[in-house]
This record gives C-alpha cells, structure tokens and sequence, in this order.
C-alpha cells in the first residue's frame, strides 16, 4: 500500500515537473519572439527617425523659402528677381507626411508579446507613438494637404506657369523644374497670396513641432526597448 502511495506521488511529481519543465519552455520561446521582435521594431524606429531628419529639412527649407518670399513681399518685390519668385513658390511644400513604420507595432500586439515586456514606460511610450502620435499625425497632415492644394491652385491659375518635373530628385517627392512663366506682380503682391503664404507658414511650423514631438518619443522608446532586450 506504501509502495503504490510513494509511486502515485513519484508519477504526480513527474507529471507536474514535465508541465513545468514545457511551461517554462513555453515562456522562453515566447520571450525570445518577443525580444526578436523588439530587434524588429528597432530597425523601424531607426528608419523612422531617419525619414523624420529629412522631413525636418524639407520643412525648414519650406520655411525660409516663405519668410524670404514674405520679406520681398513687404519691400515691393525689391529683393528678388521675378524668376527667384516663381522658382521658390513652386518648390515650396508644406504638405508633407510623416509615415511611421507599425507593421512590427501591430504584430507586437496580436502576437500577445506585448503582454510580455516587463517595462510599463515602454508599454506607454508605444502606444503613445503608434495610437495617440499617429491620430495626430494623420489629423494635421489631411489639414496641410487642403490648404496645399488651394496655395498650388492659386499659383498654377494667377502665374501660368510651365513646368518639368524631375521624379529622381529630392529625399521623397521627386522635384518640379521651371520651364515657363508670366508674372503677375499684382497677385504677387496681394492679400490673398500673402495670407496663403502665413496659413502655409503657420501649419509648417505646427508640423515641425509634431515631427520634434515625434522624434523624442521614437528616441526615448529606442532605448528603452534596447534596455529592455538587455534586461532579459
């Protein structure tokens, strides 16, 4: 009877380890998944940050191309050549979009594996850039997209102008190249072109803001993942 007893409790116990032996073997592999697809979301963080430094230039060159056609504007088009103008006011473009890469984000998600990192400030920084950044993204940028499109219509209509376009040139759009032109200076100097020129100023600001806002939180969620990789 002791015998059979001891035995039952032997094959219990073995039983039991052999769940907690596969358990524990489960957990592994499942963290090592989540770690791989932390390798992943890295790469696209980094590739993130690098498309954001370009859209920050272009930004910036919209910006001042804005404030020198304004500054022309105001000393009744005494600082730049007719042609200076058109060229600026074509390649002027404020109506670009920052495109995060979340394909890792969402595979995180459904994979349950982001049940499984450990830091709750990675947690909060993720779901900050793929939810509540990326609304806001995409809310500003369908914004900028309308008052693009009413600015080039505006200048396309009051200017004639003739253009190439040069698709290899330039980070993402490709660029437009002068052909032709007439110059209306009376539109050039009017109200209506100058209060495009602001909105357009006024968004390109907002925007860059967005992107800085963007870039701290890839930056600091960036090296709490590496932190996180490490930690396991």
């Amino acid at each position: 009877m002791l015998k059979n007893t001891i035995q039952g409790i032997l094959i219990l116990i073995g039983i039991l380890l052999s769940f907690h032996i596969e358990d524990s073997r489960i957990e592994q592999k499942n963290f090592e998944i989540k770690n791989e697809l932390l390798s992943d979301l890295n790469r696209a963080i980094s590739n993130d940050l690098e498309q954001i430094i370009n859209l920050k230039k272009i930004l910036k060159s919209a910006l001042d191309s804005i404030s020198e056609l304004q500054d022309d504007m105001n000393k009744n088009h005494q600082l730049l050549s007719d042609e200076e103008v058109i060229k600026k006011l074509i390649d002027l473009n404020v109506s670009i979009s920052f495109f995060p890469q979340d394909g890792v984000f969402t595979e995180l998600i459904s994979s349950g594996s982001f049940e499984l990192i450990k830091s709750k400030e990675l947690k909060s920084k993720l779901l900050e850039i793929y939810n509540h950044q990326k609304e806001r993204n995409l809310s500003i940028s369908d914004d900028i997209d309308i008052v693009m499109k009413d600015y080039e219509l505006e200048i396309m209509t009051n200017f004639r102008i003739g253009i190439d376009y040069n698709s290899s040139d330039g980070e993402f759009y490709g660029k437009p190249i002068l052909s032709d032109y007439e110059f209306n200076r009376d539109y050039y100097l009017s109200n209506e072109l100058y209060g495009l020129m602001s909105l357009n100023y006024l968004f390109g600001v907002m925007y860059s803001r967005l992107l800085n806002d963007i870039e701290k939180s890839h930056e600091a969620t960036l090296a709490l993942s590496m932190l996180e990789i490490d930690k396991n």
